[in-house]
């Protein structure tokens, strides 16, 4: 880490801990090109750091001393200003400045789901959220979560289950902090196998303040919130209604009309939230999104017309004619050359890309209509 990146990270941690008002400040001024400390150094001019806490006070927080601790615990820092910041997160209300990080984000997860839920599931929530997440996994999609016991673990669990699954945890507490303590397996899992992230400082407590806030990244990450089961006053509300505040759509669950648990999720059925009863329930309705996110266009992939602009500017080679890319067209080609239908793990042998990739690149050949889906999950051409 050079000089002038430590300062940029010790800037964003001091602005971090502003109130709302002054983090939406920030990301005006960051918006129009400024940097971290030349925004700490105007507000420190107009006066507009006086609520943070000073060097006297026993909460003062000593951003070069986190810096340090963090690199010793190999926890790193995604600001607002990176590249691989989520343009998702950057799209709500409220982005975090900076988020702890430990483990790798890849530009695949943009294709995420938050699946929410109770912490004490009835046997069928249990066996629809196991189903739901490795599903969704399985069809590239990324599982996004709280780390929680019950729903939020069986989330986390089942796309780990998926050779080839993604998951995120979002964290109400420091990464230093594992809770619940059980679940330190898991978390670790996470790490080797997606990401953790926290906009909390290290040795920050599980606080039930902090949970509500935690929810607005969950629902921030992903394209719709997805709830299992829920109390009617369950967290999983709150995460439900952040992500309308944000233009997300909300999946819920039916269950039991007599089960505590169903009467939160029925809640939200009947203040507009989609009515799922199965994973092609919710790929179907988030198709739309899927195929603008992945540049997926049906209109120019069926169009003849060549591209506009300078071909060489693009990073990947099209096929003369065609908006699909020669990765692409090659899975269509060994699906063509085939008599019967292939396992996902056989097209990534035929193509040698890497398991992320292909499974962005499958879902979005489906959502295109190149290819069909089987029942036992092979890939066909259509009929």
């Amino acid at each position: 880490m050079t000089s002038g990146e430590e300062k940029e990270i010790l800037a964003f941690l001091v602005l971090s801990r502003l109130r709302i008002e002054g983090r939406r400040k920030v990301v005006a001024l960051l918006s129009e090109g400024k940097s971290a400390r030349e925004i700490v150094g105007y507000m420190k001019a107009e006066d507009m750091l006086k609520e943070l806490p000073a060097p006297e006070n026993a909460a003062y927080f000593n951003a070069e001393k986190e810096i340090e601790l963090c690199a010793q615990k190999k926890i790193e820092f995604l600001l607002y200003s990176d590249e691989d910041y989520p343009l998702s997160l950057k799209e709500t209300p409220d982005p975090p400045l900076l988020l702890y990080k430990k483990g790798t984000l890849f530009e695949n997860d943009r294709n995420a789901i938050a699946i929410v839920g109770t912490r004490h599931p009835s046997f069928y929530g249990r066996m629809q959220a196991k189903r739901f997440a490795q599903e969704l996994a399985t069809r590239g999609l990324t599982i996004v979560s709280g780390l929680a016991r019950g729903i939020d673990q069986i989330a986390h669990d089942s796309a780990l289950h998926i050779s080839y699954g993604r998951t995120i945890a979002v964290m109400g507490c420091g990464l230093d902090v594992i809770y619940p303590k059980e679940h330190e397996d898991l978390f670790r899992r996470i790490v080797e196998r997606g990401v953790v992230l926290s906009e909390y400082s290290l040795g920050t407590p599980p606080l039930s303040e902090n949970f509500p806030r935690r929810n607005r990244i969950l629902s921030g990450l992903s394209y719709a919130t997805f709830v299992v089961e829920a109390h009617s006053r369950s967290g999983s509300l709150i995460t439900a209604h952040q992500a309308v505040e944000q233009g997300r759509e909300v999946f819920a669950l039916p269950g039991p009309v007599d089960q505590l648990t169903s009467h939160g999720t029925h809640q939200l059925i009947k203040e507009g939230a989609c009515l799922v009863e199965t994973p092609e329930d919710i790929i179907l309705a988030l198709a739309d999104r899927l195929k603008l996110e992945n540049k997926f266009n049906p209109v120019l992939l069926e169009s003849s017309i060549e591209p506009q602009g300078d071909p060489a500017s693009s990073s990947a080679e099209k096929v003369p004619g065609s908006f699909i890319s020669k990765k692409e067209n090659n899975v269509i080609e060994d699906l063509l050359k085939e008599e019967g239908p292939l396992a996902r793990d056989e097209i990534l042998e035929f193509t040698g890309l890497e398991p992320a990739e292909l499974s962005s690149l499958l879902l979005g050949l489906e959502l295109a209509k190149k290819i069909r889906r089987t029942q036992d999950g092979r890939y066909v051409l259509p009929c």
